[in-house]
């Protein structure tokens, strides 16, 4: 999967997205601006794959990393369901702009923890844990260590599902990151051109890896939570 005869091209136009972080009236940084057009597209790769390939219905926009996430599943699915789970101070602008996809606030940070944002996920019926979902925890910074609750959240996905990472850290703990997730190939690759490996695209990255885990299906059941 994920094979084509030449790694995709960075479009040349400007784009619009400006972070959810840059919200006063600083122009925004030339750097930032377009890492932040990098990680969309990266996005845009990651649910293409999963709505077209994947089969998967239900998404998880854990921190809401960049705007359009939502749009762009509904274009590759107008069926499917989106959760934004957003920063604090975040939630308001979300649910403004957002269109059919509910925004809850609170991202695993601070005193909403990992575990209690997955409590709320299944106990809410927002997301049925018993079917595929994906979760896309992909939100820009410069943390070196995973997010915490991967572990919780494997546990939970007794349907079978996937998980979409990035990070800044050094290759062999972005890839330890991934545990107890199958990685979907190529693994770990700078998110400029992911899905491709780096060893097949000479150009320089942005320096950021992006990756898909998978977790196989385990067949229905009652889930830790109640």
């Amino acid at each position: 999967m994920f094979r084509a005869t030449e790694p995709p091209r960075v479009p040349e136009q400007p784009s619009p997205v400006v972070s959810l972080g840059s919200r006063g009236r600083t122009p925004p940084d030339p750097a930032e601006t377009e890492l932040v057009r990098l990680h969309q597209a990266f996005l845009g790769r990651v649910v293409d794959y999963l709505c077209a390939d994947a089969g998967i219905r239900q998404f998880v926009d854990w921190g809401c990393p960049v705007p359009g996430t939502a749009e762009r599943v509904r274009r590759a699915n107008a069926e499917a369901t989106v959760v934004h789970l957003a920063p604090t101070g975040a939630a308001g602008v979300l649910a403004a702009a957002a269109l059919n996809a509910t925004v809850l606030a609170g991202d695993g940070s601070g005193d909403s923890g990992t575990d209690t944002v997955l409590r709320r996920l299944h106990t809410s019926g927002l997301v049925d844990f018993d079917e595929p979902v994906a979760v896309l925890m992909t939100r820009p910074g410069t943390e070196h260590e995973p997010p915490a609750g991967l572990d919780t959240l494997h546990t939970m996905m007794r349907g079978g599902g996937y998980v979409a990472l990035t990070s800044t850290a050094p290759r062999p703990t972005a890839e330890r990151a991934f545990a107890p997730f199958l990685p979907v190939e190529p693994g770990v690759a700078d998110l400029t051109w992911w899905p491709y490996p780096d060893e097949d695209v000479p150009a320089p990255g942005c320096g950021t890896l992006g990756g898909l885990g998978r977790v196989p299906r385990r067949g229905r059941g009652a889930t830790r939570w109640r």
